[in-house]
């Protein structure tokens, strides 16, 4: 009896472990709390964060990581889960946003099948093209809305459009035609760990495209369309402590440090005194400022974890249910309910040295090129 009560008490003391993504390095839960204290300055009446949707899905994933408590991050009482409610049509416009909103979603223990009126896992399985694999051509969102999958949901075809897109310098694109970056690979790692699609060698190729990446500071930069060496960026480095811990490497261990520098430490420099953390490093220039979307991506990356910070329960739908139309009167225009539209890819940007920089903005990720 004895032996089958310790049993029990090993296998709840694993499934309790299991739910957060396991650490490598210690937590820098103190950068994380004042990073928190400063985005809390920034949360509206209804809830949002810094105004945005992504920021507020972001938020959430850095409280579950960081051990603090969803309703404890409050604004006359409402909480980040409250903005999510209210504004759901703003969540629901690609697979992406259905991907991030399920993962902050489930990040706050609750049920995506029963959220705001919606299944929101039902919503995501009408984005999945079956002759393609793809939920989204753009490899961004369409690794957003694999990641947010439940356990063992993912399909093979799903799968396969990712790993087989990976470019022959081991990273990913954005879209066709814009080149490999740091950001895109990072979620597209986090995607393929997560629906256990990673084999050996897309992985060495991955890790060693993020070596190619990696700046003196021991943090990674966005891309190198700029003359060498470059620089590295907070987003940048976020992205890839995510990826790395996803593989089972430590971001912090000698393999990833240079001259005692690696993107941990490198992502802290970034933190001004307030607690948030900016683009540029606070001494770097006079004008140099936190902003939210640094701050909220670091938070995940500050706790040692990486997405889902908890994973997506509930089975996955296989079907899309018929839409149905009806017959439009001679004074009225029709109405055709439909589920948002998935998105297209965008046009590539010449990578000219000379442009100042660029920001695309992908559920809370904004890809940057960091000008010389």
């Amino acid at each position: 009896m004895k032996r089958q009560l310790a049993a029990l008490a090993a296998a709840a003391l694993a499934a309790l472990a299991s739910a957060l993504p396991a650490s490598a390095f210690t937590p820098q839960s103190s950068a994380a709390s004042h990073a928190l204290e400063w985005l809390h300055t920034l949360q509206s009446a209804d809830g949002t964060v810094a105004g945005s949707a992504s920021r507020t899905e972001d938020t959430v994933f850095g409280l579950v990581a960081n051990g603090q408590a969803v309703t404890s991050f409050a604004t006359a009482g409402k909480t980040p889960v409250d903005s999510l409610r209210t504004h759901i049509a703003d969540e629901e416009k690609t697979a992406g946003n259905i991907g991030g909103l399920i993962m902050a979603v489930s990040a706050a223990g609750l049920a995506p099948t029963e959220f705001a009126g919606r299944n929101l896992l039902q919503d995501l399985a009408c984005t999945y093209d079956p002759s393609t694999g793809a939920y989204n051509s753009q490899l961004f969102n369409d690794a957003l809305a694999v990641l947010a999958l439940p356990a063992g949901s993912a399909p093979a075809k799903a799968i396969a459009f990712l790993r087989d897109r990976q470019l022959s310098d081991g990273g990913w694109e954005f879209g066709a035609g814009w080149g490999s970056d740091t950001n895109t690979t990072a979620i597209v790692v986090l995607a393929l760990s997560s629906a256990n699609g990673m084999t050996t060698v897309v992985k060495e190729r991955a890790l060693a495209y993020f070596h190619l990446h990696q700046k003196p500071s021991g943090g990674f930069e966005y891309s190198t369309p700029f003359t060498a060496p470059g620089d590295s960026d907070p987003n940048s480095d976020a992205a890839v402590i995510q990826a790395v811990l996803a593989v089972g490497e430590d971001p912090t261990g000698t393999t990833w440090t240079i001259a005692g520098k690696n993107a941990v430490t490198d992502l802290l420099t970034f933190q001004f005194d307030n607690g948030g953390l900016g683009f540029s490093r606070p001494e770097s220039s006079q004008t140099a400022a936190p902003d939210p979307l640094s701050t909220t991506q670091a938070l995940v990356a500050l706790a040692s974890k990486y997405l889902p910070v908890r994973r997506t329960e509930g089975a996955m739908p296989t079907t899309c249910p018929s839409v149905t139309t009806t017959t439009p009167s001679p004074t009225a225009a029709p109405t055709v309910p439909q589920l948002p539209a998935t998105g297209t890819p965008p046009t590539p940007m010449p990578l000219i040295p000379a442009i100042v920089g660029f920001a695309l903005v992908a559920f809370g990720w904004r890809l940057r090129r960091r000008a010389r």
